[in-house]
C-alpha cells in the first residue's frame, strides 16, 4: 500500500501551534544590513528586535530570532485589521508573507486585551528554533490588538528574487539542514504541480516560469515543510484586502462536504485532469477521522492512542487495498480549508493525483462552545491498482 499525505492547520486566533522536529539551534545573523523598504527578495532577515516589546518577545523564547520579513507581514495584517472583530484568514496571511518575501510557513495569532503583554499566548509557541515578530494597535478606550507572527526555522535558504521576468530562472540553495531527503515542489498559476530534485548546499536552477502570475514553491524535508514562498512572474504582487469580521454562525459540515467535492472537481478540471468519483464506502472512515481530529484538536494523519489513520481503517474494512493520497486540515470554512491545501504545492499534488479515480471526503465540526467552531477535513484521493475495494464480510470470511 502506498500512502502520501500532508497536513495543514489554519491559525487565526490564540490556538496552540504544532510542535516541529528539532533544528539547528544556532544561526549567525547574516552580515547584511536590511533596509525597511519593500522587500524584493525571498529570504530570512534576522536582525536585533526593534524596541523593548520585540526584545521581550525574543527573550521569552530562547530559540527565537526576530525576522524583519515576518515583521513586515505582521504589520501588514495589523493594518488590514479594520475592526476589532476582524480575523486573520489563510488567504490574507499567505498573501502578506508572500508580499514581504518571508520564505517559511508563517503562522499568525491575534489577541485583544487591556494592554498587557501577551505572555500566555507567547508561552504556547514551540521551543524549537523559530522566527518571530510582533505588532500591536491600541484603541482610544485602551483595548490593545496584538498580532504575533512565527514560523518554524527548519533550514536556511539563500536569498533569491521574489520578482522574476517571464521565462526567467530561479537559483534555490538550501543549507543548515540535518541530513535527509529534500523535495522541491513548484506549483504554477495553472497546470500540474512539478516535483524537482534538490541537494543540500548545491544550487538548483529552477525554470518553467512560462506563465505570468504567482508561482508557489515548497521545500519539504522528510514530510515537514521547510520553506513555502511565492515568486511573482512578470507582474507585481496584489495589494492586501481588509480582513473580514468573525462570523458567529457555525459552519455546516454537510454543506461543507458538498462544497469540497465540487471544488475538487473544478480544481482538477482547471489542471486538465479528469474528475474523480465519490467512493461512498470510505466516506464514513474519512468522516470518522475528521471527527477524531475535531474531538482531540489535533490535525494529523495518525493520532497516538486514538487512531492509526484512514489507510489502516480502510484496509480493515475493504479489500483489495487502495493507494491513499491524503490531506488533512482545520479551518473556519470549507473555502479556507481548500485554500490551505491548494496553497501548499505538496498538498495540492495529492489533490491533482494523475492516477486517482475516486475520492472520499470527511468533514466534522469542532465540539467547542466558547468560540466559533472550526471544520476539520480529511481528503482521500484514491488509486485502485487491484480494482475497487469491496467491503469485507467478516462474519462469513
Amino acid at each position: 500500500m502506498a500512502f502520501s499525505g500532508g497536513l495543514l492547520l489554519a491559525l487565526s486566533g490564540a490556538c496552540a501551534p504544532q510542535a516541529t522536529p528539532s533544528s539547528p539551534s544556532a544561526r549567525a545573523p547574516l552580515p547584511v544590513r536590511y533596509d525597511s523598504g519593500p522587500p524584493h527578495m525571498v529570504r530570512y532577515r534576522p536582525m536585533p528586535p526593534p524596541g523593548p516589546l520585540g526584545e521581550r518577545l525574543v527573550s521569552a523564547l530562547p530559540k527565537a530570532t526576530w525576522d524583519a520579513g515576518l515583521a513586515c507581514a505582521t504589520e501588514q495584517l495589523l493594518m488590514l485589521s479594520t475592526g476589532r472583530a476582524s480575523r486573520i484568514d489563510p488567504v490574507s496571511a499567505a498573501g502578506a508573507s508572500a508580499r514581504c518575501g518571508f520564505p517559511g510557513q508563517a503562522r499568525f495569532a491575534r489577541l485583544l486585551n487591556g494592554g498587557a503583554f501577551p505572555d500566555e499566548l507567547i508561552s504556547r509557541l514551540v521551543s524549537d528554533p523559530i522566527d518571530v515578530a510582533l505588532a500591536r494597535r491600541t484603541y482610544g478606550d485602551g483595548v490593545t490588538l496584538w498580532i504575533i507572527g512565527w514560523g518554524p526555522h527548519v533550514a536556511d535558504i539563500d536569498p533569491l528574487p521574489r520578482d522574476l521576468p517571464l521565462d526567467g530562472t530561479l537559483p534555490v540553495t538550501i543549507s543548515g539542514v540535518r541530513p535527509g531527503e529534500l523535495r522541491l515542489f513548484h506549483a504554477p498559476p495553472h497546470g500540474p504541480v512539478e516535483e524537482l530534485g534538490l541537494t543540500r548546499d548545491v544550487v538548483r536552477w529552477v525554470d518553467g516560469f512560462h506563465t505570468p502570475g504567482p508561482h508557489r514553491l515548497e521545500v519539504v524535508l522528510e514530510g515537514q515543510v521547510a520553506h513555502l514562498f511565492t515568486v511573482y512572474v512578470d507582474g507585481p504582487p496584489p495589494p492586501g484586502t481588509p480582513l473580514r469580521s468573525t462570523s458567529a454562525a457555525a459552519p455546516d459540515p454537510v454543506a461543507a462536504t458538498e462544497t469540497l467535492y465540487d471544488a475538487l472537481g473544478v480544481l482538477r478540471q482547471e489542471a486538465g485532469l479528469p474528475g474523480v468519483e465519490r467512493f461512498s464506502l470510505f466516506e464514513p472512515v474519512a468522516r470518522e477521522h475528521a471527527a477524531l481530529m475535531a474531538a482531540s484538536g489535533v490535525v494529523a494523519h495518525r493520532i497516538p492512542d486514538v487512531t492509526n489513520g484512514v489507510p489502516t481503517r480502510a484496509a480493515d474494512l475493504a479489500h483489495p487495498r487502495a493507494r491513499h493520497h491524503e490531506n488533512v486540515a482545520a479551518a473556519a470554512s470549507a473555502q479556507e480549508a481548500l485554500f490551505l491545501v491548494a496553497d501548499s504545492p505538496g498538498h495540492l499534488r495529492n489533490l491533482l493525483c494523475d492516477a486517482c479515480t475516486h475520492a472520499a471526503i470527511g468533514v466534522a465540526l469542532e465540539p467547542v462552545l466558547e468560540r466559533t467552531p472550526r471544520l476539520f477535513v480529511t481528503w482521500e484521493l484514491l488509486e485502485f491498482p487491484q480494482g475497487p475495494p469491496r467491503k469485507i464480510d467478516h462474519y462469513n470470511r
